[in-house]
């Protein structure tokens, strides 16, 4: 498992710098606000999935919430993108969000936030 760094996007945009996905998985600092970049370069699809932590909590506004991992099957050769992650659903223990992969061949991944 890696952690993965988040790297910053203005209205100007940013060359982005990816990273090859860990077999074991990956994790990243969450704030609430940043979003997962993905790049399957692989023959196949693969799934993407990020771990809810807090599967049932009480919210002020909407009462008592459920909330499922989130799933993102990503096409051979297709770039795509999750997010943002609500921190109380999302984050674990030490304020990561965590990442897994069905395959990691030629998938490449990248964290990014609007500075």
């Amino acid at each position: 498992m890696a952690t993965l760094s988040t790297q910053s996007f203005d209205e100007a945009g940013n060359d982005l710098t990816m990273s090859a996905a860990s077999a074991g998985g990956d994790e990243f600092s969450n704030d609430g606000r940043k979003f997962l970049v993905i790049y399957n370069g692989d023959a196949s699809s693969t799934d993407v999935t990020i771990t809810a932590q807090n599967t049932s909590f009480e919210d002020e506004r909407y009462g008592n919430s459920v909330k499922e991992d989130h799933t993102l099957t990503v096409s051979a050769g297709n770039t795509a993108i999750m997010g943002p992650f609500p921190t109380k659903a999302f984050n674990d223990s030490n304020n990561n969000a965590q990442v897994t992969y069905t395959s990691v061949t030629s998938l490449e991944v990248a964290v990014v936030k609007e500075s």
